[in-house]
């Protein structure tokens, strides 16, 4: 093969980096180096079968879309075939398009598609080719998200909160297509906000019911977190009974309303043997001129005061500033235990 060396410089690069998204860059980099295709994309499709992630390489330009993403008929049937099968599936869409659609994560809460359309069919040995590329792909994303995951709940751990934020910063600079209320970006001036939600009275669980109980308690609302969130928002365990979610809303009312959905949803949960548990949620706005540590601290802040007011609540740092609850230059990096 006249391409390997090149190819093999290709793996060593793209194996080198630590971060999923950036690993997806490289690979859509790579296949269009050695296929040449007319259209090459990465397709993310949620729980439900609906596209809410889409990267895509044109013209050696990135393009990032979320939300709202316009996906042609032939493709979504295509996917549906793949899906049964577990196979790359082919359609000639025209005497000069080739629609293929390759699988390349079959997860619990989302299925990832790579799709090309090339002038003419794929060679075997480029087929070939394509395959252990996404297999590599497929062996060094299981890598990745184990490093990135808490091992009992599943979500993001702590470590990689500072990336996310970075790419949040990313996606500020990305234009994105406006969604109906319902999915609370509603125009294209969302933004995001950044919430600290924290189990009540979860030593007296661990105390009365015993750690089996306890981790039970933190896996039920961990996937609580991941039904009543969207798979564009960003859900940490941050540690012990610490959760962090960060969303994106056109406004404070429909960041409200969502945690407000996720609140009542853990408070009406029956959870085993340990019965009612309930949550307290302290919000803050994502300012991108502050700091990460600052915005975790204001969410703390919030948290702090829905604590002291009874649990089970949610508070905006941002209302309680403005109501003289708190005031922005007493802010100091911290942390603070609630038992």
């Amino acid at each position: 093969m006249t391409n390997a060396p090149r190819l093999l410089d290709k793996l060593v690069s793209m194996t080198a980096i630590h971060d999923v998204e950036l690993m997806e860059f490289s690979l859509l980099k790579t296949l269009e180096e050695f296929i040449s295709p007319q259209e090459l994309l990465i397709l993310k499709l949620d729980r439900n079968g609906q596209p809410y992630f889409q990267l895509r390489l044109r013209q050696e330009t990135y393009e990032i879309t979320v939300e709202q993403i316009a996906v042609a008929e032939e493709v979504l049937a295509a996917i549906a075939v793949v899906r049964t099968v577990n196979q790359p599936f082919s359609r000639q869409l025209s005497p000069t398009r080739v629609l293929t659609i390759w699988p390349l994560l079959q997860l619990k809460t989302v299925e990832v598609t790579l799709v090309t359309i090339t002038p003419q069919p794929l060679s075997k040995l480029d087929s070939y080719m394509v395959n252990g590329l996404l297999g590599v792909y497929r062996n060094f994303f299981t890598v990745l998200n184990e490093a990135q995951r808490d091992q009992l709940t599943g979500l993001a751990n702590r470590k990689t909160f500072d990336d996310i934020i970075n790419k949040i910063a990313l996606q500020r600079s990305l234009p994105t297509e406006p969604v109906p209320q319902e999915r609370r970006a509603d125009t294209d001036q969302a933004t995001f906000w950044l919430g600290m939600a924290d189990l009540d009275h979860f030593k007296r669980i661990n105390d009365t019911w015993g750690h089996l109980y306890g981790d039970e308690v933190l896996l039920l609302t961990a996937q609580l977190m991941q039904s009543h969130f969207r798979e564009n928002d960003y859900l940490f365990r941050f540690g012990g009974e610490e959760f962090v979610i960060i969303l994106r809303a056109a406004n404070q009312q429909q960041a409200h309303q969502a945690f407000e959905r996720f609140r009542a949803a853990i408070a009406t949960h029956p959870f085993p043997q340990v019965g009612q548990v309930t949550i307290s949620i302290g919000i803050t706005h994502m300012d991108p001129a502050i700091f990460s540590a600052t915005l975790l601290d204001r969410a703390d802040k919030a948290l702090y005061q829905a604590k002291d007011n009874g649990r089970n609540q949610i508070c905006f740092y941002e209302t309680l500033v403005e109501n003289g609850v708190l005031h922005e230059n007493e802010i100091v990096s911290g942390e603070i235990e609630f038992f």
